[in-house]
């Protein structure tokens, strides 16, 4: 398993809100990417969940991760999210959308809130997305990403990681296969760029980005 992370600043904001990080351990992984909102103090926020988050599951992976169904992952990724959420807010303040993919014994599950997203990529260089934005735009979850990227309601988040309300995740389950590829996204990739030039920066992911306002960060992994 091999993976890269790239995080591009637009010009909306005078510094990054994005974030992302990632573990990897033999063929075990977790994946991890945040877009802080405008709200003060969510850039820090942001930045500082993915630090919590790999954190925790560095100690996972140093007693051996012996986790092999995704109920489970899903039952730890509850606990750790409940426990770090008084933990950051005792100290930041805004609030951030937020995906966390653990990748163990052939098998994906994914933890979100907000419209981070991820995706499986076609060996066309496509992106099927496998996990459903919460915002406005998209309040019966049944559109596309090619469809939101055209809807201006796509900027209002319906759910993310704030301090007034506990950590309420949606989990997707994804089985694994060999050589499959992934990529973990803010909305500034998904909805900014354009499907072709998604494409090219997965297939020249230090290659030069177009001028954007909102910021673009994703994590290409390769299994």
């Amino acid at each position: 398993m091999k993976y890269h992370v790239r995080s591009v600043a637009g010009r909306a904001r005078r510094t990054n809100h994005d974030f992302a990080g990632a573990l990897c351990d033999g063929e075990n992984g977790v994946f991890v990417i945040t877009d802080g909102t405008s709200r003060v103090g969510s850039g820090q926020l942001a930045e500082s969940f993915v630090k919590g988050v790999l954190d925790v599951w560095s100690k996972h992976f140093d007693h051996g991760l012996d986790i092999t169904e995704c109920e489970a992952v899903e039952q730890v990724l509850l606990s750790i999210l409940a426990d770090l959420h008084p933990v950051l807010f005792a100290s930041h303040t805004g609030a951030t959308c937020y995906v966390v993919g653990v990748a163990a014994h052939g098998k994906l599950t994914l933890a979100y809130e907000g419209d981070c997203s991820c995706g499986v990529v076609t060996p066309a260089g496509a992106i099927e997305w496998i996990t459903s934005p919460h915002c406005k735009a998209n309040w019966r979850r049944d559109r596309s990403h090619s469809e939101l990227a055209q809807d201006p309601a796509r900027h209002r988040v319906t759910r993310c990681l704030k301090a007034s309300r506990a950590p309420n995740p949606d989990f997707v389950f994804h089985s694994l296969t060999l050589r499959e590829r992934l990529v973990f996204a803010t909305d500034g990739f998904w909805a900014e760029l354009t499907e072709l030039q998604q494409s090219y920066l997965l297939a020249a992911p230090d290659g030069s980005c177009i001028d954007v306002e909102d910021d673009i960060t994703w994590i290409d992994v390769q299994l």
